[in-house]
């Protein structure tokens, strides 16, 4: 399992408004150029969000992107389910009851142990939590010379 590179530029779109001051409004050419994210692609990806109700859009000449929730409220699985939709190893986790061999199979029960981990842990990985630790390497970035 590989996220795509679109759920890749949706965290990374949304790490980048963490970082900012609680409140701030960022147009998507800086968020773009900050992240490496191709500008046109972005403007595709910032509307999903939208959609699922983690960013608002602001028109005009101070227009631009900004979080609807404190990014210590939004979860990694939130952000990557907005894109992909619920995550899944297999079918057999997302929709056990499709799958004719669930109920007798050992391989399944590995899989469903994996998934609710894999759910667990982006659950809980919250994006402030990425924002603090996106400053902490910048920051030994910067001292140690690198950047």
């Amino acid at each position: 399992m590989q996220l795509s590179r679109k759920a890749d530029y949706a965290v990374r779109a949304m790490l980048e408004l963490a970082m900012r001051p609680p409140g701030a409004t960022v147009i998507i050419r800086d968020i773009a150029e900050r992240q490496e994210i191709p500008r046109p692609f972005l403007a595709k990806i910032i509307p999903e969000l939208v959609a699922a109700g983690l960013l608002r859009t602001d028109r005009g000449n101070q227009g631009g992107v900004s979080l609807t929730r404190s990014p210590e409220t939004i979860s990694l699985l939130e952000i990557i389910e907005a894109i992909e939709g619920p995550l899944a190893l297999n079918r057999c986790t997302y929709e056990p009851s499709r799958c004719a061999s669930s109920s007798r199979c050992a391989v399944d029960r590995v899989w469903v142990r994996a998934q609710v981990q894999l759910n667990a842990l982006l659950r809980h990985t919250r994006l402030d939590t990425l924002a603090q630790t996106q400053r902490s390497i910048d920051q030994a970035g910067v001292t140690s010379g690198r950047r």
